[in-house]
Parts: structure tokens; sequence; C-alpha cells
């Protein structure tokens, strides 16, 4: 009988759910377990005492991931990242892998040199907002900085990034410059 039901959700909308939950139990549920090390309460919104150390400890532990995970991605998948486009669009397929379908990306520059990643919608930046954390709590710029830093380097050390936009400095989107070094 729940098989039933279920056959009747269809897939792209089950993964929707599904992910939309994931994302807002990581927001809600990394608060609670980080608590007591940053010295928080137990509200999500009261005032932060250690927002240095909890960025410190998201950083680590999402750069540590990420450096792991991009290259089992590109492996198991035989993505190429050998340029700028490559780059800009590998990050494009992790993150629905990552966090869900809720993203939405644009390309406003693409040369195999340089390309601009534009982030339209990101589901972490929907569940920060959503749950109304207080902005200096958003782990936002640091986490991504060091996200995508440490997994482009793994995947091709001769690329560079900069978020050169991004909501939580009030712009009404990211955006990341993904650029190859020169040799």
């Amino acid at each position: 009988m729940a098989e039933e039901l279920l056959e009747k959700i269809p897939p792209e909308k089950r993964w929707a759910i599904t992910a939309k939950l994931l994302t807002s139990l990581h927001v809600i549920q990394g608060e609670k377990n980080t608590a007591p090390i940053i010295g928080k309460g137990e509200n999500i919104n009261s005032p932060v005492k250690g927002a240095e150390t909890w960025t410190e400890i998201n950083t680590k532990i999402f750069g540590g991931f990420f450096k792991w995970w991009w290259p089992r991605i590109q492996e198991m998948f035989n993505i190429p990242v050998e340029n700028a486009v490559d780059a800009a669009k590998f990050a494009n397929v992790t993150a629905p892998l990552q966090s869900g379908p809720e993203w939405e990306f644009e390309y406003p520059e693409v040369t195999r040199e340089r390309t601009v990643l534009k982030v339209a919608k990101c589901p972490w930046w929907e569940r920060y907002t959503e749950y109304e954390v207080r902005p200096e709590f958003i782990p936002c710029l640091p986490t991504c900085e060091v996200e995508i830093g440490e997994g482009i380097k793994a995947v091709n050390p001769k690329m560079t990034h900069e978020l050169t936009k991004a909501r939580p400095r009030g712009d009404s989107y990211c955006e990341w410059v993904y650029e190859l070094k020169d040799e």
C-alpha cells in the first residue's frame, strides 16, 4: 500500500522533498550539536558567542570532505576538469549531488581561461533564510570558499576560484569566478 502511494509521487518530486528535508535537518541539527562548543544557547536565534569557533570547525569538516569527495565524483562519472568551463560545470554537477535539485545556475561569462558561475538559487541560503538564522551564524562564506577551494584544488591544482559576490555580503546572488592559472 505504501509502495503504491510512493509510486504516485514522481521521482523528481521525491528527490526534491528528501533534499529539502536533509538540508533543513543539517541547519537545525548542526546548530544544536555545536551549541555547547561555541557557547550558544539552545535557540538557533540566540546570540552567538563563538562564531569564530563555529566557522573554524565547519570549514575544517567541509574542506576535508570536499578534498576527498570531489575527486571521487570526478572519477566515478569520468568528468574532465581541464579548464575554467569544466571547473564551473563540475561545481554545478556536484552541488545537486550534495544538497538536491533546488540549485539554479547561470553562466554570465564563459571562456576556457575564465568562467563566471552565478548561483541564482542555493538550498543552503534558502534554509538559513526560512529558519531565520542570524546572519553572524550563517557559515556560507567561509564554508563555501573552503569547500570549493579544497575541492577544485583536488581535481585540478591549476584552477583558481574566487567568490566575487555573496548573499551574506548583501548581494542578490552568489558568484564564483574560475580561472586557469598560467603554467
